[in-house]
């Protein structure tokens, strides 16, 4: 295959004349601006709006994909509970697996918000692996990195409750308060089964959680954001077995007690 891959539809012109394109692309970083140019235009551009499916789990590997610009998520429906994997934005790729070892697509993506995407069909990335070998470094580290994150998921599911997950999950989406005030904020407040589908655990035992966060003075609800007050004290409680506030050394998936109302009962 030579340097002038095969365009695009008329989206590929568009994207290009509004300046979207795969320069945020970590996986692209150590291409040349022209070989960067030669995988934008061997894509096939998507504008997606949010709530999109692009492909479910057992799904053929057809592309794989980079991320332009908004955000999707990756999720596999267990039981019915949908179990997130992982989020991906501007400059994330996904679907590199599948189409690395030509087997079924191991997980559903959805958009999150309204997206760009850029499809790079199977045989071209893999044609684009051979003949860029920093390309092919960058997917190596990428996936030693994807590995890395899986082992630690694996390690707590296996030894932290549901409970402890919950929180876990409050301290990787919070953010330092831009006020300086010492608090750390999640905002906007996610709904409780997106924090229940992270943790893999029920919409119940968040409610739950937040209910005894809330009661305990740690967590606060303050306009479309939650306010940690405590973030060390969160992080102990997520660590350590018996510091969940009014359920001390409550096994996984303890017993349904009655708690106070969280404020975001609609979105149980």
């Amino acid at each position: 295959m030579g340097d002038k891959a095969t365009t695009g539809g008329p989206e590929d012109a568009a994207d290009a004349e509004s300046g979207i394109g795969l320069a945020m692309c970590d996986v692209l970083k150590d291409l040349t601006a022209e070989q960067r140019h030669t995988v934008e235009r061997a894509c096939r551009w998507l504008r997606l709006p949010a709530g999109h499916v692009l492909f479910r789990h057992d799904d053929p590997p057809d592309a794989v994909y980079f991320v332009a610009a908004g955000w999707v998520r990756a999720f596999l429906p267990v039981d019915g509970l949908d179990v997130n994997y992982a989020q991906f934005g501007p400059g994330d790729m996904f679907g590199e697996l599948a189409a690395i070892d030509g087997r079924e697509r191991s997980a559903d993506i959805i958009t999150v918000t309204d997206s760009v995407l850029a499809a790079c069909p199977r045989p071209v990335f893999l044609e684009f692996l051979s003949r860029y070998p920093g390309l092919s470094l960058r997917l190596l580290i990428r996936l030693a990195s994807v590995i890395r994150h899986s082992s630690q998921r694996i390690a707590e599911f296996s030894a932290l409750t549901d409970v402890q997950r919950v929180y876990l999950e409050l301290l990787r989406l919070a953010n330092p308060d831009p006020s300086g005030d010492g608090n750390w904020v999640v905002r906007p407040a996610p709904l409780h089964k997106d924090i229940a589908g992270w943790a893999a655990t029920g919409t119940d035992v968040v409610g739950r959680a937040l209910g005894h966060l809330m009661k305990a003075g740690l967590v606060q609800r303050r306009g479309g954001a939650l306010v940690i007050h405590n973030r060390r004290r969160l992080e102990i409680m997520a660590r350590e077995p018996g510091t969940v506030p009014g359920s001390p050394g409550s096994p996984p998936g303890g017993g349904r007690e009655q708690t106070p109302s969280t404020g975001d009962d609609e979105h149980r």
